[in-house]
């Protein structure tokens, strides 16, 4: 559409008779619908996923929009990444620097960061573990903010006919003859005012574990890194020992697991109880598998508070995750009483 096309927003008529456009068209249309209800509203500019250096230089890549509030602030709004999200910024833009278009001028700024706890993945299960090897179980999976995007595109990003088959594959992921006994992910999930997305799943695993005349070893479910794709600190390779810059992660998060397994009569587990723990204000993790009674308890959290980290974040980054990824990789043994 000509020179500055890239840096133009057009009027609301034009979008309208449009019906198309890219962030900058989305943000001039979201300012002119607040500007109709009445709320004072402009454009600014952001460079996502990337850092903007503070010189004068075309460093920006996508619009956003600002609403001032009743106490005279900014508040900052993204039409184009928050569709499917129970946000109205994206947490993705946390740590991201950004450019106002108001009346009075502004300086670069920075998106704050969103607490962990923000964007909680939570997994519980109960499983059963048979003396043939077969386990039986039942999992509640809840996340909320991007953590919640995440887990809910399995549903919003794909035809309803395959919502079922999406939550299959990801219990196939880890066992390929797991089979989806039951799937109840309660109200509609393109209600995003009705709460964090909320799956109820129902699984049999037959052959799940290695049985031998006097072993049982097998990886608790829960432990196994289900749902990956919600899992930003997963996709690292933490065989790096030392970083010389910062990192970035999708968002801040805050993981909590947990499992109790129904163990056979007359098998115990041969460690008696594992904890791994590290602590850091940037990221920590507690993990537990201990036997209790006829129960195999396993628990993990892990905390990981921001979404650009300075190298100094990155051995306490990968410890939390080499932490995870420990009950994952290494196999329960259980010996026979």
């Amino acid at each position: 559409m000509g020179p500055g096309e890239g840096f133009t927003l057009h009027k609301g008529e034009m979008t309208f008779l449009d019906r198309c456009g890219v962030c900058k068209d989305k943000a001039g249309m979201l300012i002119t619908m607040l500007r109709a209800a009445g709320f004072e509203s402009y454009p600014a500019m952001t460079m996502a996923g990337s850092r903007i250096d503070y010189i004068p230089a075309d460093q920006f890549n996508h619009s956003v929009t600002v609403v001032k509030t009743h106490d005279g602030k900014y508040k900052m709004l993204d039409p184009t990444w928050v569709p499917f999200l129970r946000e109205l910024w994206s947490s993705a833009e946390q740590q991201q620097g950004y450019v106002m278009g108001v009346p009075e001028g502004a300086d670069l700024l920075y998106t704050p960061v969103s607490d962990a706890a923000n964007h909680y993945l939570r997994i519980t299960g109960t499983s059963e573990l048979k003396s043939d090897g077969s386990l039986e179980g039942d999992l509640i999976v809840t996340a909320e903010g991007q953590s919640d995007g995440a887990i809910r595109c399995n549903f919003t990003g794909s035809a309803k006919s395959d919502w079922k088959s999406n939550i299959e594959k990801e219990l196939l992921r880890i066992a390929p003859q797991a089979q989806l006994l039951a799937l109840d992910y309660g109200k509609d999930p393109y209600d995003y005012m009705a709460g964090p997305i909320l799956l109820k799943i129902k699984y049999r695993i037959p052959d799940y574990a290695v049985v031998t005349a006097d072993q049982i070893v097998f990886t608790p479910f829960v432990a196994s890194n289900l749902f990956r794709g919600a899992q930003g600190q997963l996709s690292f390779n933490t065989t790096l020992k030392d970083r010389k810059y910062s990192f970035t992660d999708r968002c801040s998060r805050l993981v909590e697991l947990k499992e109790t397994v129904k163990l056979p009569v007359g098998f115990r587990f041969d460690r008696g109880k594992i904890n791994m723990h590290s602590s850091d204000a940037a990221v920590s993790s507690d993990g537990k598998l201990v036997q209790q009674g006829q129960n195999l308890e396993f628990t993990f959290k892990g905390q990981y508070n921001k979404r650009i980290y300075e190298a100094r974040d990155w051995e306490p980054f990968r410890l939390a995750v080499d932490n995870q990824n420990f009950f994952a990789l290494n196999p329960v043994v259980l010996i026979k009483q």
